[in-house]
């Protein structure tokens, strides 16, 4: 009887402590990396604003800043929240605001090294040409996290993104709503999230992208 109770006593703890977790899992590792692009866009954004000349580029590292600011700030209320509701009461998040103590990757640190070292016209084309690239590869990312577990970005939404070439959104302020830990097992705040700030990454692809031609002459 003593045997059977703790291997009861075994199973509990270990299924507590595997699915507690899980079902932040996901979202998670999303914030995490979402946290990453926002610094990086933040540091890229700042050293684009001191080093180039060109107006055009240095407006658009100015609205970088400001906007990916916005959003690493969310991300990481996000993610805090989550950590909360994933049983981790009492533990410091393992996040922050500022840009600058956030560590990049490995590849973003050796682009950040490779602009910092150009200057002029060569710092202001490749900055673009990364900045066209980057967000492509970012806008695939949140449309996927905008879909996770079913989820769907609504007519509203959709009608927003659509208009988003005559009205710039930014991320929306965190807000008071709770998540039920059903909603965090479809991620439905990182959908929501990601559906917000599509408009935002998307107006500054398009910016990028006309920059860039008028950088090439084109």
């Amino acid at each position: 009887m003593n045997i059977s109770f703790s291997r009861i006593v075994i199973v509990s703890a270990i299924v507590a402590v595997c699915i507690v977790p899980l079902y932040a899992h996901h979202g998670a590792q999303f914030l995490t990396k979402v946290i990453e692009l926002n610094a990086m866009e933040v540091q890229m954004g700042q050293l684009a604003d001191m080093k180039s000349q060109n107006s055009n580029v240095k407006g658009y590292a100015q609205m970088l800043v400001r906007d990916h600011t916005e959003s690493l700030t969310k991300a990481n209320d996000l993610l805090n929240a989550r950590q909360t509701s994933a049983g981790a009461a009492g533990k410091p998040a393992q996040t922050t605001n500022n840009a600058a103590d956030v560590k990049m990757s490995p590849e973003h640190q050796r682009l950040y090294d490779r602009l910092s070292s150009l200057s002029g016209a060569d710092f202001d084309r490749e900055f673009m040409n990364a900045m066209v690239s980057g967000h492509r590869e970012a806008i695939q990312m949140f449309e996927v996290q905008s879909r996770a577990h079913g989820n769907r970005i609504s007519s509203n939404q959709t009608s927003t993104a659509s208009n988003q070439q005559t009205m710039r959104q930014k991320p929306t302020a965190p807000d008071q709503h709770k998540y039920s830990r059903a909603e965090l097992r479809r991620d439905v705040d990182t959908a929501q999230f990601a559906n917000d700030t599509l408009p935002t990454l998307r107006n500054h692809l398009q910016q990028a992208e006309s920059i860039q031609k008028q950088l090439q002459g084109k």
